[in-house]
């Protein structure tokens, strides 16, 4: 069977936007590398609706502006954003951070995924790295030198390191027998994209109210994508809603910051899970982005923490003739480096999950507090804005 082995130095299960960036970055390293995806190849369509998006930090943009793909991204109806607003539908607590007051060019930038992954994909292939599309492995073969994957077709491919990214529900980190530590939230994340009667400003908002926290986000014509996180039970009673219905409830739940809804698009649903993988790393094979790690969209840092795994990763695999791309210790200083900060971030925002989704009154009045000290705070605020858009506060870039 040997000699039907197809050699790679790098396999990528997975072409969303943390695997696909992954190996681009890998091939423009000099690596031979492989995408694998079991879905069809991602094709940007300007003429298409809206599709899932994502708000991308200054440091997750440098990564594409180093891999060669950020302005092909923002001609693909990439928007970037420049004031956000954070209130609690309960107290007094409110936060407004502005791009120019922190020296920035923005404070965020929403891009759809689909624009993401077209651009990652073509970059791909320009650096000379392989993609296939609609296929799928079937079974693993784990050798000293390599681990060799059997594809749905027959084809065997052999990588000497596999990196998983093929999501939160991970195929090959459960065949490699990585426990992954899971937090339910019994909450449903319903995103739709909407049309209001007053202009985003170029903004992006967010509000609390008790458990529900709902964020609009500012899209490049004039739309905004709203993620609306929900008790299962009141999801579905929103899902069922007509459009005038839904309509009206999602204005009330942003307090009429942006007047009436004039338009929806069709809902969609997916359960809000905390997941936290054991090791990011077994043997010859390595965790990245969902695969590794999930946390509560709050904060709208997960794909910025797929995207800081990538760097990571990119940082570690050693490059040169002859040298194994998945040298223990290198994928071992990956793990150190990318779990506890991604348990850092889990953390945190399940500990701001409760502090804002608590009705008592004590809460209510130390949140207040706290979130008024932070808005007067010139130097506490910039702490928190710098760290969220993923730069070092004492050297921002």
């Amino acid at each position: 069977m040997s000699g039907s082995v197809e050699h790679f130095d790098i396999v990528v299960v997975g072409g969303g936007a943390a695997g696909a960036a992954t190996a681009l970055g890998l091939a423009r390293a000099g690596h031979r590398v492989l995408l694998l995806d079991r879905r069809r190849r991602p094709v940007f369509d300007e003429k298409a609706p809206v599709t899932r998006v994502a708000t991308l930090n200054a440091a997750s943009m440098e990564l594409l502006a180093e891999l060669g793909v950020r302005d092909a991204v923002l001609a693909r109806r990439g928007h970037a954003f420049h004031g956000m607003d954070v209130w609690d539908a309960h107290s007094s607590a409110a936060l407004h951070f502005d791009a120019d007051d922190l020296g920035l060019p923005a404070l965020g930038w929403t891009v759809e995924h689909l624009a993401l992954e077209s651009s990652l994909w073509e970059g791909l292939e320009a650096a000379g790295g392989t993609v296939l599309p609609e296929t799928g492995w079937r079974a693993l073969d784990w050798r000293a030198d390599r681990i060799d994957l059997h594809l749905d077709g027959g084809r065997v491919l052999g990588a000497r390191l596999l990196v998983a990214a093929d999501g939160a529900e991970s195929a090959l980190r459960a065949r490699a027998g990585i426990a992954v530590r899971r937090n339910p939230y019994h909450m449903t994340g319903v995103v739709a994209t909407v049309a209001t009667r007053f202009p985003h400003q170029d903004t992006a908002w967010q509000r609390f109210n008790g458990e529900e926290i709902l964020a609009f986000l500012p899209l490049a014509d004039g739309r905004c994508s709203i993620v609306w996180s929900l008790p299962e039970f009141e999801s579905e009673r929103v899902l069922s809603m007509d459009d005038t219905g839904f309509s009206e409830a999602l204005r009330d739940a942003l307090g009429g910051r942006l007047g009436d809804i004039v338009s929806t698009s069709p809902r969609v649903g997916w359960p809000l899970v905390g997941r936290q993988a054991r090791d990011y790393v077994s043997g010859r094979l390595v965790l990245v982005g969902d695969a590794a790690h999930t946390i509560h969209p709050l904060a709208g840092q997960g794909l910025n923490l797929g995207f800081a795994d990538v760097r990571a990763l990119l940082e570690a695999v050693p490059v040169g003739a002859g040298v194994d791309p998945a040298d223990p210790r290198a994928l071992q200083a990956y793990t150190r480096s990318r779990r506890l900060d991604n348990e850092l971030m889990l953390r945190s925002m399940e500990g701001l999950r409760w502090l804002f989704g608590s009705s008592l009154p004590p809460v209510a009045w130390a949140r207040a507090l706290g979130v008024g000290q932070v808005e007067r705070h010139r130097i506490l605020k910039r702490f928190f804005a710098l760290r969220a858009l993923g730069q070092d506060p004492a050297h921002p870039g």
